[in-house]
């Protein structure tokens, strides 16, 4: 089971922020995918590249928080080289996790780091932060299966 102590959460949140690895200047792809906090500045741009089915790359603009910022780090280094079907499972797992539905062993590891988490909701207008990359990656989903 993936437990993480209140330290280890903050560190791993920082550590995400401050070292983006999917992070870029520029988007030059032409399937751009958009998606902003209902509530704040938070907002990201994304490009996903789809290979038979299977999440080969992102890169992303985006401008927000910490929580928001390594919320898109994190998951995307959770869904990269998977599925779409797992990608689903993924994103349908954290959403739930966000929205205080506790999640047995086997749940909690298919989330691997975004169970970091899973307290955001103490902080209701944290919940959005962590929220839209759900959104943004389900849009995406959208796209790449209707291809």
């Amino acid at each position: 089971m993936n437990s993480y102590s209140p330290k280890q959460r903050q560190e791993l949140i920082m550590e995400a922020y401050l070292n983006p690895r999917y992070r870029v200047e520029d988007l030059k792809d032409s399937n751009i995918i958009k998606e902003n906090s209902l509530v704040c500045v938070d907002e990201i741009q994304i490009a996903l590249t789809w290979e038979n089915s299977i999440l080969k790359d992102a890169k992303y603009l985006g401008k927000g928080c910490a929580i928001f910022l390594s919320s898109i780090e994190i998951m995307l280094a959770q869904i990269k080289d998977r599925t779409l079907n797992e990608i689903e499972t993924i994103l349908d797992l954290y959403l739930a996790m966000l929205n205080g539905k506790k999640l047995v062993e086997e749940e909690q590891e298919k989330l691997g780091k975004l169970i970091i988490f899973e307290n955001v909701k103490v902080h209701l207008n944290r919940l959005e932060c962590a929220s839209i990359i759900y959104r943004v990656i389900k849009k995406g989903l959208v796209d790449a299966r209707t291809k």
